[in-house]
Parts: C-alpha cells; sequence; structure tokens
C-alpha cells in the first residue's frame, strides 16, 4: 500500500457484558494491530462485574468506553456502529481476540479489492485447553492468496469459514442498506448481518487465521447448539424466495437454509427426540443438498447405537 496516501481508518466495536476476566486482552489485541485502528470502541451493556473498570484502567488514547443499560449483544454492536468514526467497522467480541496482522491483512484487502465492501479474515478457535485450532476452509477457497468469494453461500454451506469477529465492513453500507443486529436475539444475530453483508456485493477474503475465537468462557451462548432453526435461517429463506433476490446468490442460499435444517434434525436425533427430528427433516428441502439429507434421513431410521460405530459416524 502507499504509505503517502491516508490509511483507512477503522473502527473495532467490542460488545461488553460480565467479561472483566477477558477484556483486555481483546481491547489491547485490536490496539496492538497499529495506526489503522482509529478506535476501540467498548460499549459496556450493564455489566454488574468491573468489566468497566477493567477498561478504563488501560487508560489509552484510542479507547471510547461507552456505557448503556442492558439490552443484549445486538444493542451493543448497533450503538457502536452508530458512534463509529472511522470509515470501516470491525467487531470483536469481549472473550475474543485479534492476531498480529489482522488489520495489516484487512488494509491489503481493502487496497486489493477496493470494489468490495465487506472483507474478511479466517479465523482460529481456541478451546478451553488453551489450544488453537485453525478454521477449515472450503475446497473452492484458494488456501494460499486472497480473493474475491464468488459463491460465499454455497462456500459457507460446507463449512464457517469467516467469523463476525474477522470481518471488516465500510460503516456507511450499514446505513445504506439499512443493516443492524437484530434486537433481542442473542443466537445466530451475528450470523443474520453475515448474510445480509453478503447479499450487498462482493467479499474480499484471506484464508490467514488471524483472528482467535475463543471457547474458553463455559455457559457461552454457543456451548449447546440449538435444536432449531434459528430466525437468520428463516429471513435467509424469506428473502431468497423473493423476486429481487440476486440470482447468482440463490442457490446457495437455499442450501444453507438446507444445511440448517438438516443440523437441527441431527442435534435432535442425538437428543432422542425421533419424532421431532423427523418433522424437522422432512419440512427440509430435498433438492439443494441432497446427499446430506439421505445420510440425515438413514441416521433417521438408524437405532442410536448403530450410529456409534467408527465406519457409520460419516453419516
Amino acid at each position: 500500500m502507499n504509505m503517502s496516501a491516508q490509511l483507512p481508518r477503522i473502527s473495532v466495536v467490542i460488545p461488553l457484558y460480565n467479561k472483566a476476566q477477558y477484556v483486555q486482552r481483546a481491547v489491547e489485541s485490536a490496539l496492538a494491530q497499529g495506526d489503522a485502528i482509529l478506535e476501540v470502541i467498548v460499549v459496556d451493556d450493564g455489566s454488574t462485574d468491573d468489566s468497566a473498570a477493567q477498561v478504563e484502567a488501560l487508560n489509552h488514547v484510542k479507547i471510547r468506553l461507552v456505557k448503556k443499560p442492558n439490552g443484549g449483544v445486538s444493542s451493543a454492536r448497533n450503538r457502536g456502529i452508530n458512534d463509529a468514526r472511522g470509515d470501516f467497522v470491525a467487531f470483536l467480541d469481549a472473550d475474543d481476540f485479534y492476531m498480529p496482522g489482522f488489520a495489516a491483512e484487512i488494509l491489503y484487502l481493502i487496497e486489493h479489492f477496493p470494489d468490495a465492501g465487506v472483507y474478511a479474515t479466517g479465523f482460529n478457535s481456541r478451546g478451553s485447553d488453551g489450544r488453537m485450532h485453525a478454521n477449515y476452509l472450503p475446497r473452492s477457497i484458494d488456501a494460499n492468496k486472497a480473493q474475491v468469494i464468488r459463491q460465499p453461500f454455497k462456500a459457507w454451506s460446507r463449512v464457517v469459514f469467516f467469523h463476525i469477529g474477522s470481518v471488516c465492513v465500510r460503516r456507511d453500507i450499514f446505513f445504506q442498506r439499512n443493516i443492524f443486529f437484530p434486537l433481542g436475539e442473542n443466537i445466530g444475530e451475528d450470523t443474520d448481518v453475515i448474510f445480509r453483508l453478503i447479499e450487498t456485493g462482493e467479499i474480499a477474503f484471506s484464508p490467514k487465521p488471524l483472528m482467535t475465537y475463543s471457547l474458553e468462557v463455559k455457559n457461552s451462548l454457543y456451548s449447546n447448539k440449538p435444536d432449531y432453526v434459528l430466525p437468520c435461517y428463516t429471513r435467509l429463506a424469506e428473502r431468497a424466495r423473493s423476486s429481487g433476490y440476486p440470482h447468482r446468490l440463490r442457490a446457495g442460499a437455499y442450501r444453507v437454509v438446507s444445511v440448517s435444517y438438516l443440523n437441527a434434525t441431527r442435534i435432535l436425533l442425538g437428543k432422542g427426540r425421533r419424532a421431532a427430528a423427523a418433522r424437522l427433516l422432512f419440512s427440509a428441502r430435498l433438492s439443494p443438498h441432497p446427499s446430506y439429507w439421505l445420510r440425515t434421513l438413514i441416521r433417521l431410521c438408524l437405532p442410536n447405537g448403530l450410529l456409534k460405530i467408527r465406519w457409520l459416524k460419516w453419516l
């Protein structure tokens, strides 16, 4: 990048609720990204521990601590979007953190893919044992270079290859397209925004895992997978059925919705709720992902004990 030109300015938004043990790590990982980070906006969503005090103790000129009554993670992120002064907005949960080079890679993407409005990198997962695991990439994505994702929904239906915490978005897109986090939802609210951002145009992606999603927090919102179809998927299905939906995305969107039905079906089967699983399975569309549908049907027909046999676990 031509360093004589003004760097794009990034506002990092960190929603905070009772994460005193982790928030300093998150904030410091953002500050360490260098001059591209204009500000780190920490939105304290009515914490009852000393989370806010931990942020204040860092005493850094780039930190903006915003305190508000508890309204949920969506309201906190939306407040950050509205308050941001940067040209771009990135999101980082208070128990997650950036790896060195995240902002530099985002700047690289912005320079080389100026027509995109959404930029993202790969991510790591950090388990409760402290071990780091890089996320998998679908076969359609080149693991060796930055690129524009041509069929993002089809890729997403195979594996979640980027995270809300590894995304950076042109701020004006949120207002031009009225894309904000859905209030009152604490599971899938980030996926909802990602889906709607995908629908705005090109997604520039680097496969480098430069953000870490933490699984350290016990009883987090993601510790239990839902056994029902989340609203973000039903809304995606409604949009995909509309006449004005981008044609290039429609098949992939239907595939993502189908996978969400089948994943929930499998979770119900794991809980022994076969009747509910059958109802959900037969309400899923067969055509967008027939092989996964058929494997799930076989699971439904087999006793749970057989599914513990090693060579049947692929089903």
